[in-house]
């Protein structure tokens, strides 16, 4: 048996299969898509087997390999298909296309390895004889709950050893997960209203097709992906839901886990341990629903039923290394695998997605307004051409922010710009100051009297002559939230900021 593997390294010159020899004493481990330890130019890699063949037509000596690394298969066909068609699509290389589908102690490298937590569980065995008054203790505490951990019974005290030693309980050792949560707090469940019962009908969820939930912010999107997913798993099947990183928050997953028991987490918060249980759990068939960020879109699920992008929006969807995919082009693929829904659900959605839904490559979904009682805020656009304005706080905004004052009330301004103008320019010449590194204007912070970049991090003392025209006529050009605490300041003497 001869077999073909990708080995890790990750080059374009090798990006290709080499063969080995398998020994008869291996034979029956052998599986397309498990890891095996190659020699490899002098070096013992890993590599993943893509394919199985009796018969070679090479003439030259082929290497054995030196042994099967897995007792299970890593890579499933799906997964196989799913990296040949990233390689080609972000022109990566193949292995670096499957190894990020991968948490680290399952990716093709030699001498990377992740323990596999185990518990001691104590069960009764045999019950002839007498006991002690202590040694009765233990056997109740059993009794009561049918088994019991090791240390749990340490703690009432030390007979557990004795009986241990005298064959009457027996200890079995098994895997625990390192990520253990708590789901004890309830959320409601809602009545959803016309709107999102509308919504929820209109998805097929035996196709493929992409849908755009376009919903205000506070519509309830959240409550019809929970209806949607209660759905797909009463029809025995798994869901996949994806959520920037950073609002992959607990709250969220309290919800989720207050209506699903069978839930797995992946995100970058994880330690590697806990990462490698959550997979394994999936793998395994241990559950429903997976959530997590932008690599969660590998989960190596099986019959997934409905894939669900949250805030689908966001740049953190889109891999910035290589190879650099997108979530969103992956779970399409994914979707077509499994004949199932993909949900994308934005209340900003790119201009992109929101024409794709406009000429009905998107199926538009819409949810115009907020579920329950709340009403929509009301928003303002000052025209500070037309508004007589005190710095940069307009005549409208100081007035609003002295009603609210009086009342004892709080208020927040935001401003998207750090530090206290963009830049300084020179109104003679033109000049104005710029990074050395990045070549993009630097930014005055005024409390630190200096210029800063903030992609690099590059800063210097703010100079107040030109050193192009020679003259002392700088200016300081937009705002930041220092010029706007300053005026906030000068206005309001008593407020507290």
């Amino acid at each position: 048996m001869y077999i073909k593997v990708l080995v890790e390294l990750s080059a374009f010159n090798i990006d290709k299969t080499f063969t080995y020899h398998v020994p008869s004493n291996m034979e029956e481990e052998i599986m397309i898509g498990k890891r095996v330890l190659v020699s490899f130019n002098n070096q013992k890699l890993e590599g993943f087997i893509m394919e199985i063949v009796n018969e070679i037509d090479e003439d030259y000596e082929i290497k054995d390999i030196i042994k099967v690394v897995d007792s299970d298969v890593i890579l499933t066909k799906e997964l196989l298909e799913l990296g040949k068609f990233i390689s080609n699509e972000t022109l990566s290389t193949l292995i670096s296309s499957y190894q990020c589908m991968l948490p680290k102690a399952l990716k093709a490298k030699n001498g990377r390895n992740i323990n596999i937590k185990y518990q001691k569980i104590v069960e009764i065995d045999n019950l002839d004889g007498e006991f002690t008054n202590k040694q009765q203790d233990i056997i109740d505490k059993i009794n009561e709950k049918g088994k019991c951990t090791y240390q749990e019974l340490k703690k009432i005290n030390s007979s557990v050893d004795t009986l241990i030693k005298k064959g009457i309980l027996k200890v079995k050792e098994i895997e625990e997960y390192r990520l253990n949560r708590d789901n004890s707090k309830l959320y409601p469940k809602h009545e959803l209203n016309t709107e999102q019962v509308n919504v929820l009908n209109s998805i097929n969820l035996n196709n493929s097709d992409t849908y755009l939930l376009y919903g205000i912010t506070g519509s309830g999107k959240t409550e019809v992906y929970m209806e949607m997913m209660e759905k797909v798993i009463n029809m025995k099947k798994t869901c996949l839901l994806l959520i920037p990183e950073i609002t992959l928050t607990n709250q969220i997953l309290a919800r989720m886990m207050s209506r699903f028991s069978r839930i797995a987490v992946l995100h970058s918060g994880l330690s590697d341990g806990e990462r490698y249980d959550e997979y394994r759990k999936i793998k395994r068939g241990e559950v429903d629903l997976v959530i997590g960020a932008r690599s969660s879109v590998f989960a190596p699920l099986e019959n997934i039923g409905v894939i669900i992008i949250d805030e689908c929006h966001t740049d953190s969807y889109h891999q910035e290394v290589m190879p650099k995919y997108d979530a969103i082009e992956v779970a399409k693929y994914r979707s077509s695998y499994h004949h199932c829904p993909l949900i994308l659900g934005s209340a900003t959605p790119t201009l992109e997605q929101f024409a794709r839904a406009n000429k009905n490559v998107y199926k538009l979904l819409t949810l115009t307004k907020r579920a329950g009682l709340a009403n929509l805020p009301k928003i303002s656009i000052i025209d500070m051409t037309k508004e007589q304005k005190i710095g940069v706080i307009s005549n409208s905004l100081k007035n609003k922010i002295e009603e609210k004052l009086k009342l004892h009330e709080q208020i927040i301004l935001l401003q998207n710009r750090r530090g206290y103008s963009s830049t300084i320019m020179c109104p003679d010449c033109g000049y104005t100051m710029k990074c050395p590194n990045c070549d993009i204007s630097l930014t005055f912070h005024k409390t630190k009297d200096i210029m800063r970049c903030h992609y690099c991090g590059y800063a210097t003392k703010r100079i107040t002559i030109c050193p192009d025209c020679k003259r002392d006529k700088l200016r300081e050009l937009g705002t930041g939230t220092e010029k706007i605490e300053e005026e906030i300041k000068d206005l309001f003497k008593d407020a507290r900021i």
